[in-house]
């Protein structure tokens, strides 16, 4: 369960950046010739010009989101189960928190995809533990 969750955090942020990378297709000649390196940045985004708000919008919806650090991410936990490496507990839970947080805050949204992710995730892991604890600690434990 530790490895698929890692495949399917991978997929997620895969589709992420498909879904809004084509969106973001017509932005990417601004990007390239520097546009986001503006001191606009420093105004407030009231003050901000529409169009460069949106070429920030398909920047933070695109390259600079969480999707390439979750694609990073679900590849390295992929690994460390591949090699029997114990994914830590804080992985998943951090993931879990912040995918609930971000699910309250935007729907539609992938977010609930990434907290069932998440949850499965922290299952695996405590299963890995039950199975890897001697028998003694099971009983204990359960």
């Amino acid at each position: 369960m530790v490895k698929w969750s890692g495949v399917a955090l991978v997929l997620l942020g895969a589709a992420h950046l498909v879904a809004f990378g084509i969106e973001a297709l017509p932005f990417v000649p601004r990007w390239l010739g520097l546009e986001l390196w503006a001191a606009a940045h420093g105004l407030s985004f009231a003050a901000q010009p529409p169009a460069f708000l949106a070429s920030n919008a398909a920047f933070w919806a695109t390259l600079g989101s969480c999707a390439a650090p979750s694609i990073l991410l679900g590849a390295l936990i992929v690994r460390l189960a591949d090699q029997g490496v114990a994914v830590p507990t804080f992985v998943g839970w951090g993931l879990c928190v912040w995918f609930a947080v971000c699910a309250l805050l935007v729907e539609p949204s992938g977010f609930p995809m990434g907290l069932i992710i998440s949850l499965a995730l922290l299952l695996g892991l405590h299963r890995q533990r039950r199975a890897a604890a001697p028998a003694g600690e099971r009983s204990r434990a359960g």
